[in-house]
């Protein structure tokens, strides 16, 4: 495969990983520089791509460490794994917090009422005497009403978009693995690479 055969795998490995929740590229780590300088890691949901302007876009909570992290230092990494493609993917890029524009407000209107009720409850990470899941009593066995979301939730909501400034593409091979390298220099120009793995 060329290197423009295997970005238009990747492209298509992406979007369809945001359209389907079932999709092993739906659930990639992301990676901050904590404020203490050290490497964080978690889970996230790739909500969209944005194939033409390069960026990624997932839903978080605005209580998240990783909002102050990402304010302190925009640097991120994405790692994503195909199990049936045998196929890895690393992407840095800089991120940017969406709150109050237009793109906040767009995810957030397409966001369902159950998905919303994750931001109706306690910030992330509070301390808490015994296991909880941070909701309030009376949504634990139920989604909110429209009202509850926008009252309890809209605040708490954000959206990280991320470029892609550069992915590291690895594929295993029983006659060989393969890697290689794309990166889009400050004009917007895509350089590649061949890399041995």
């Amino acid at each position: 495969m060329t290197h423009e055969e295997i970005l238009e795998r990747v492209w298509v490995l992406l979007t369809r990983g945001a359209a389907n929740r079932k999709d092993d590229f739906h659930t990639p780590a992301f990676s901050t520089i904590g404020l203490n300088g050290a490497p964080e890691i978690r889970t996230v949901v790739l909500r969209k791509i944005l194939r033409e302007s390069r960026l990624l876009i997932c839903h978080v909570d605005s209580r998240s460490p990783k909002i102050a992290e990402i304010r302190k230092d925009g640097r991120v990494s994405w790692l994503f794994y195909h199990i049936e493609e045998k196929l890895q993917l690393r992407i840095r890029g800089l991120a940017t917090i969406h709150t109050d524009d237009e793109i906040a407000n767009a995810q957030w209107q397409n966001t369902q009422l159950f998905s919303r009720r994750c931001y109706c409850g306690d910030a992330p990470g509070t301390f808490k005497n015994d296991p909880s899941s941070g909701l309030p009593e009376f949504l634990i066995d139920r989604e909110p009403t429209l009202e509850e979301s926008e009252q309890l939730g809209r605040k708490n909501f954000a959206v990280l978009s991320s470029t892609i400034d550069e992915m590291d593409v690895y594929e295993l091979n029983v006659k060989g693995h393969r890697r290689s390298l794309f990166k889009w220099n400050e004009p917007g120009e895509l350089e590649t690479w061949w890399l041995t793995p």
